[in-house]
């Protein structure tokens, strides 16, 4: 399943890559994100609850940054577990950064998701509808801490 979108906001490319290189800064940014650990060589882990209809489902993940080209692009792989579920996520992502002017930088991001085991029936347009939910809450909160530091 592909989950797409991209948003503006008011800081230049330079800053929004090294925010989003900061891990705690972007956990912050994570709607449902409950910890992230550096383990070194562009590898985290990290823990995740989202609710999805009637389910609260917590994840595992492990988070490789397969690829980056300052500050432009970052290429990742993510691969999660269920804590109280049989099952596989699986996400390629890619985040890319425009110049639009010295101020202002468009972030487009493209997620190439996919489920396994009973996670996987639980219903591919719920996932679609609550990782789309979540990728407005992601894009206002980068937005709002970014916003407010070039303004601070």
């Amino acid at each position: 399943m592909i989950i797409e979108n991209d948003f503006t906001v008011a800081a230049n490319p330079e800053d929004v890559w090294n925010y989003l290189l900061d891990t705690k800064s972007l956990a912050g940014c994570l709607p449902g994100c409950e910890e992230v650990e550096y383990l070194g060589d562009d590898v985290y882990r990290a823990v995740a609850a989202v609710q999805i209809a009637f389910m609260k489902l917590k994840f595992k993940l492990n988070v490789k940054i397969t690829d980056m080209t300052a500050p432009v692009e970052m290429v990742s792989e993510i691969d999660g577990k269920p804590l109280s579920l049989v099952g596989q996520l699986k996400v390629k992502a890619k985040l890319n950064l425009t110049e639009i002017n010295e101020n202002e930088t468009q972030i487009k991001y493209h997620m190439d998701m996919s489920l396994a085991g009973k996670l996987g029936s639980l219903g591919q347009s719920a996932f679609r509808s609550k990782a789309t939910e979540m990728g407005g809450e992601f894009a206002e909160n980068i937005k709002k801490a970014l916003e407010c530091t070039q303004i601070g």
